[in-house]
């Protein structure tokens, strides 16, 4: 076995799967159908892609549960209740090892005075300011940033530049992507004749458990109280948070998502890519929005919504087909009217 392989069985135990085949082979990596090879496992999220992958040069496949034996052609499977779940597991002992232990770069700048937990690790260039805290096993990468009196949970990570501001809260086994902001200066201003003058926001941002934010993501910090970011949350790249939102556990904002100022999203809210939702609103939990729809009014919960203003889908989906069908219903409006016109003239 080559250094960084793994054996079938060690995968199986790992998703919970059921083997079907040799446990003894050697698997070097995880490729998808076009890119396996020998030494690799790939996998087959449903029927459609099954064919394929059990043709596939690859040393075995993930396939689920309900697949019969005698279609496999006699390649190794693990047979799983769930494909993806198995494969997120199966990567888990592939990715690289973040590093661990005590450790504090040379060129980083730390205060005295901060609040430091067993194991923590600070790199390069990175800057922890005055009363900051770090929980046990934090793992603050090159040039991330952390600010006064700003709080990082246990085990949580900071990838290089991502930056925490002065007094915000994140909490344990979070990620922080290159490059994300957590706490600028909301969006607040009041115009005063022709000038804007602005509103200090002197909030902060209280990060949940479990929560993962994308690279160059925004979350504003609140005018006062806090924006907040519940449990288990996961925000994409180039999102922003606007000052004094509430996001429930468990939501999903897809890339370039907006959600203005105060507005609440719910428990296990999806917003897909490029949605807008304006501020003071509510969406309702486990509601649906679609991409590129823009929420204009509160949501009620378990809604999916489209278009714009955003609407219930299915309302959506029959406007577009009466768009579709505009040209044909004005050609036969125009002919309609000068058969019309020719009765007149004939009267």
């Amino acid at each position: 076995m080559t250094h960084g392989s793994r054996r079938l069985a060690e995968l199986a135990a790992a998703a919970d799967a059921r083997l079907i085949g040799d446990g003894e082979v050697a698997i070097s990596h995880v490729a998808a159908v076009d890119d396996a090879d020998a030494t690799s496992l790939t996998f087959a999220i449903d029927g459609r892609w099954l064919a394929k992958a059990l043709a596939s040069p690859a040393a075995a496949v993930i396939v689920p549960q309900d697949v019969e034996t005698h279609e496999t052609s006699g390649k190794t499977l693990l047979a799983v209740a769930d494909v993806r779940a198995a494969l997120a597991r199966i990567l888990t002992l592939f990715a690289p090892q973040l590093p661990s232990g005590e450790h504090t770069h040379p060129t980083a700048v730390v205060a005295a005075d901060i609040v430091r937990g067993k194991n923590v690790w600070i790199d390069a260039g990175s800057i922890v300011a005055e009363g900051a805290t770090l929980g046990d096993g934090a793992i603050i990468l090159a040039g991330a940033y952390v600010g006064p009196r700003a709080r990082i949970g246990r085990r949580t990570l900071l990838h290089p530049r991502a930056v925490v501001l002065d007094d915000c809260v994140i909490g344990d086994d979070c990620i922080l992507h290159s490059c994300c902001v957590i706490g600028a200066d909301g969006f607040g201003y009041v115009r005063v004749g022709p000038e804007q003058i602005k509103i200090p926001q002197i909030g902060n941002v209280v990060v949940g458990d479990r929560v993962e934010i994308g690279a160059c993501s925004c979350i504003d910090r609140a005018v006062t109280g806090s924006t907040v970011i519940g449990n288990g949350t996961k925000i994409d790249n180039l999102v922003q948070v606007g000052h004094n939102v509430q996001v429930g556990e468990n939501a999903t904002l897809c890339g370039q998502v907006g959600i203005a100022g105060s507005s609440k999203i719910g428990v296990g809210v999806v917003a897909a890519g490029q949605a807008g939702i304006a501020g003071h609103l509510e969406v309702g939990e486990f509601s649906l929005v679609l991409a590129q729809a823009g929420v204009t009014h509160s949501i009620p919960p378990h809604s999916r919504v489209s278009g714009f203003p955003a609407q219930p889908h299915r309302a959506t989906m029959e406007q577009q087909v009466m768009l579709r069908k505009l040209p044909k219903l004005a050609e036969q409006l125009r002919a309609l009217t000068d058969a019309v016109e020719e009765l007149r003239k004939h009267r």
